[in-house]
């Protein structure tokens, strides 16, 4: 009654649909349940407050309760609107935790939640996009001293914390869980490859085979997008900017080419840069009739869908629009992230990979000791979740012998 009262959400009358996918998740979740959940239960994070931000559907709510679980007062809210699901708000608070959140607010609502969220003086933010850290040290500066640390889930968030730490504002430890391998390795490949995939095709019902698929940006997400785009029979453009990844798309038996060359001919094209502007507002007249826009990064700015005229929706979560000089283009999901906004995200296991880093780095902030900066996961961790991974699937690993120690080990030949 306690955390009902203090939350705002859309309908607690939905909290049966949301514990229902809730368990689903602690069903497929093997290694949090095995490592993270027997880590938490050292007592660190007992009496702790701890904020997450991040999508907020059922594998957010699991690690959520298992912070919970842990004796951590946990308050949740979405990290996008469009992405937050309303019977996973529900079920939290029935689960006793306390949630600002609900499915499309607006804008002006979702900043209310978040600056709530703050308001609860949180000492451990586990954020995505870094969207609760930006707005405490822009609206709450006072909290920031406080902050025993925060974790964050994405490309775009690292990049931000990045920034507040060249402008002098990162006054408290932050761990780039992002950057952490048993993250980005999988999560942004595997799990924004088959989810934006299988949403869009949830959303359109249209066939992948034999259509030109364009991606903008060639980083983990954009590799994950490229191979299951191939492997759905779809014809590979990317797009880059960076000469490296460039290169590495081309090697990797995708046609390169510049944005005007691309999108001509693209049949769909899906944005994965993480930053706005993908494909700018000067771009958007050279789309082709009928082409397919989605956003598999984390701005729903990625592409300039402002350009375009106004939309009508036309199926559910697509939206049919004018495109300057003739034509119309579909956006999905007004251009929020489509796997999220369109579906259920990522896959449970590869969440599972994902939220036992996040939640492993939660522990190190609540055990304390790192200085103000951004930190790198401990390798030793990364390695303890692959390791754990790996049994759940009965696979065990050799040990190299002495002379591939030594041999490894020594300098002269």
């Amino acid at each position: 009654m306690d955390a009902a009262f203090r939350s705002r959400i859309a309908d607690p009358s939905l909290a049966g649909a949301g514990e229902q996918r809730i368990r689903w998740v602690a069903k497929h979740s093997p290694v949090l349940n095995r490592l993270a959940r027997t880590r938490l239960a050292d007592g660190s994070l007992r009496g702790r407050r701890v904020a997450v931000v991040v999508h907020l559907e059922a594998k957010t709510a699991y690690l959520a309760t298992l912070f919970a679980e842990a004796g951590a007062h946990v308050v949740a809210a979405g990290s996008n609107p469009g992405s937050t699901q309303d019977s996973i708000c529900a079920a939290l608070v029935a689960r006793g935790i306390e949630v600002h959140a609900s499915h499309d607010a607006s804008r002006d609502q979702f900043d209310a939640d978040l600056l709530a969220v703050a308001d609860t003086d949180p000492e451990i933010v586990v954020d995505d996009g870094a969207e609760l850290t930006a707005r405490i040290l822009e609206h709450r500066p006072e909290l920031a001293a406080r902050l025993a640390g925060v974790t964050e889930e994405t490309t775009t968030g690292v990049a931000r914390l990045r920034a507040m730490e060249g402008a002098g504002k990162l006054v408290f430890p932050a761990i780039a869980a992002n950057d952490a391998r048993c993250k980005h390795l999988f999560d942004n490949r595997y799990g924004t490859g088959q989810s934006t995939l299988a949403a869009i095709d949830r959303l359109t019902n249209l066939n992948f085979a034999g259509r030109e698929f364009c991606i903008v940006g060639y980083g983990w997400v954009g590799k994950g997008l490229a191979l299951y785009a191939r492997g759905q029979g779809g014809r590979v453009t990317v797009v880059e900017v960076d000469p490296v990844a460039a290169l590495e798309a081309h090697m990797d038996g995708h046609r390169v080419a510049s944005l005007e060359d691309a999108l001509p001919d693209a049949d769909l094209v899906i944005a994965a840069t993480g930053a706005i502007d993908a494909v700018p507002a000067s771009a958007v007249p050279l789309l082709k009739d009928g082409v397919v826009l989605a956003n598999g990064g984390h701005h729903e700015r990625e592409i300039a869908v402002d350009a375009l005229g106004a939309g009508e929706e036309v199926r559910p979560g697509v939206f049919e629009h004018p495109i300057p000089g003739g034509g119309s283009a579909y956006v999905l999901v007004d251009g929020r992230q489509t796997n999220v906004a369109g579906g259920d995200g990522h896959p449970v296991e590869i969440m599972d990979l994902s939220f036992s880093v996040q939640a492993l780095s939660a522990h190190l902030l609540a055990q304390g000791g790192l200085p103000p900066g951004l930190h790198r996961f401990p390798a030793e961790l990364d390695s303890e979740i692959a390791r754990t991974k790996l049994a759940t699937l009965g696979i065990e690993l050799g040990e190299p012998t002495a002379k591939q120690r030594a041999f490894t080990e020594r300098w002269n030949v």
